[in-house]
């Protein structure tokens, strides 16, 4: 199977990965649909809209509190893992042109791969609520001082929540995360869609297939003539347009694909092709 993938993106002119949340998983961060997941620990009605999130935070900020530290620990204490990375050096040896993501985590970013098409936004990319200005933070540090900040606050009503935001170097504004919430449009969606098309191999990775439009890029890669191959260890989740499953982590398949083409880092070889 390793070796029918090597060859794939050996021959391929344009790769394309599409990630899921169970690439996250590997780094330690919880999925959201998964047994155990974010979504069975709260309410989605109260946490996955703006105004569910207000209101619940009007109503009862403190209910949130252990859920919010759980998840700035899991947060902190993560790092891109082997799939991440490997992702990054086919790219810098052009073996894929582009990671289309559903991971707001920043994981691929700093794992090194530079053609990110962020499809649920990004965590650690702040917009501001008023003038729209958007500004990356340093994941680690900015958690870090929301934590100690949350640590340290005696007031856990909504204004007292609210006064751990960030504001705007430019206009003072409120800032919150440029994150893609339950109502709000996906983006880059059309940026991921023309990759479909153009691509002739796409990488499925640790995705359910559950959430849409992402479920769909694969079929536009398919009917356009892509060779698909699935990475999931959990569930084959496009078993009719897959012509290569791989049941493994992607932090396992993904460094075996990647030596297989010839390469062993981000910095690694540029006569691979």
């Amino acid at each position: 199977m390793i070796r029918e993938a090597c060859r794939a993106l050996s021959g391929a002119k344009r790769g394309v990965a599409l990630c899921g949340a169970g690439l996250s998983a590997e780094s330690g961060i919880q999925t959201f649909r998964d047994e155990g997941g974010i979504w069975g620990q709260i309410d989605v009605s109260e946490m996955g809209t703006v105004n569910g999130l207000l209101r619940t935070l009007e109503r009862d900020a403190g209910k949130l509190l252990p859920f919010f530290q759980n998840l700035l620990e899991a947060f902190i204490n993560a790092d891109a893992n082997p799939g991440h990375r490997a992702l990054a050096a086919l790219e810098e040896n052009g073996f894929i042109e582009s990671v289309i993501t559903q991971n707001g985590d920043n994981m691929h970013r700093e794992a090194g791969s530079r053609k990110i098409i962020e499809l649920h936004g990004n965590f650690f990319r702040m917009k501001c609520l008023s003038c729209g200005v958007a500004v990356s933070m340093d994941r680690k540090p900015f958690l870090r001082d929301i934590r100690d900040r949350l640590n340290s606050l005696r007031d856990y009503s909504l204004a007292g929540l609210v006064s751990l935001a960030p504001r705007c170097a430019k206009c003072g504004g409120l800032m919150r995360p440029d994150v893609v919430m339950f109502g709000e449009p996906v983006q880059g969606l059309f940026e991921a869609i023309q990759a479909a098309k153009d691509c002739d191999v796409m990488l499925v990775l640790g995705t359910s297939g559950m959430v849409y439009p992402a479920s769909s890029i694969p079929y536009r890669a398919r009917k356009d003539g892509a060779f698909i191959v699935e990475i999931n260890p959990r569930e084959h989740a496009f078993e009719g347009i897959t012509d290569l499953y791989i049941p493994m982590p992607a932090g396992e398949a993904l460094p075996e694909i990647l030596k297989g083409v010839g390469c062993r880092a981000v910095s690694g070889c540029k006569e691979a092709r």
